[in-house]
């Protein structure tokens, strides 16, 4: 799967949804993706875009783009990728 990241949830949701997101629906989706077994990240998701985790992670595994330009931010910070 896709590593998590904002871009990457918005792409998910904008795909899944045909429309425009909002800086708060694709936050909400990753934050909550990142801590699944926390219950409020559960309730994150329903309070902010009405959306069960099930169906969040599903929408972000089938809709997330594979490359996205935090991966090479994410590589040229981290010294252990050298």
């Amino acid at each position: 799967m896709q590593p998590y990241c904002r871009h990457r949830a918005e792409k998910a949701l904008e795909s899944h949804w045909q429309r425009s997101v909002s800086l708060k629906e694709s936050t909400t989706l990753v934050t909550a993706l990142m801590n699944p077994n926390a219950s409020s990240s559960h309730l994150f998701l329903m309070e902010n875009i009405e959306m069960h985790m099930s169906q969040a992670s599903k929408i972000y595994e089938a809709h997330a783009p594979y490359t996205c330009h935090c991966d090479e931010a994410m590589a040229a910070s981290d010294p252990m990728a050298a």
